[in-house]
């Protein structure tokens, strides 16, 4: 196996090169720290020059268009997928995203290649081999659990006060659409109003399908749906679907346009 100091297109004088390490974002903050933290290992490994960006497909920020962005001035940039199982479907749209992502550039003859998904990789059984090895030396999982292991925190048994709630998608092309901003500030907003918190509680999703209409919000019970949601206006469209009970029309992608009145 070669290390990344061995690869001679990564230290070609006179060419800035740039690698994006991309993972999938996940529900919390340690599995985005996961990627960042192996980014670091990787990075001092890297030719001297050669910029390094962690990004997400989906769930977590930055996107692949703006880890692009971020290597610029690079005219060479290697994406490197560390994410499993492989999903052709989807590597098919993030080599179309990044060809977009080119094509509007200033400069549009950027190099923009993709590594072999993790999957695909021949040293990844010998790595795997070395885990195994090691986990037969671990402590067996009684001595990590703790004594209270069967029982839960007393919050995950408890259904919070709420009467909508407002699913956010944060699949991999709303992600690049800017559904994390989207997402971010909706959070924020619900945070510091008090009646909205205590009506409405958020939920990050998967694809939810009408991509072209993204970034999408659905909010339930009345199963409305608002999409090319924008940070600056996603919270006034939400509190006034909760609040005001009036729907956007400028938002409405599907369902209802006329609600109830609120409880």
């Amino acid at each position: 196996m070669h290390s990344l100091d061995d690869i001679s297109c990564l230290a070609a004088p006179q060419v800035q090169h740039a690698v994006v390490l991309l993972g999938r974002g996940g529900a919390g903050a340690a599995s985005r720290q996961s990627l960042i933290a192996l980014a670091e290992a990787l990075r001092p490994r890297l030719p001297p020059g050669c910029k390094l960006v962690a990004a997400f497909v989906d769930k977590a920020a930055p996107s692949l268009p703006e880890a692009l962005q971020q290597c610029m001035p690079a005219r060479s940039i290697i994406v490197l997928p560390v994410f499993a199982p492989d999903e052709p479907a989807l590597l098919r749209w993030l080599h179309k995203l990044a060809m977009r992502w080119r094509a509007a550039q200033a400069q549009p003859d950027i190099q923009i290649r993709f590594a072999d998904t993790l999957l695909n990789s021949s040293g990844l059984p010998p790595i795997l081999l070395q885990q195994i090895a090691q986990a037969a030396q671990a402590p067996d999982v009684a001595e990590l659990a703790g004594e209270r292991w069967q029982n839960d925190p007393d919050a995950w048994s408890q259904v919070p006060e709420h009467q909508h709630h407002a699913l956010v998608c944060t699949g991999p092309r709303c992600t690049a659409l800017g559904a994390l901003a989207v997402w971010q500030s909706l959070g924020d907003a619900v945070q510091a109003r008090q009646k909205l918190r205590s009506r409405l509680r958020l939920l990050q999703t998967s694809c939810q399908y009408p991509c072209n209409h993204g970034p999408l919000a659905i909010v339930y019970p009345e199963g409305v749906w608002y999409g090319r949601l924008v940070a600056d206006n996603v919270a006034q469209v939400i509190e006034t679907h909760v609040l005001a009970r009036q729907v956007c029309p400028e938002h409405h992608v599907h369902g209802p346009v006329v609600l109830p009145p609120g409880i």
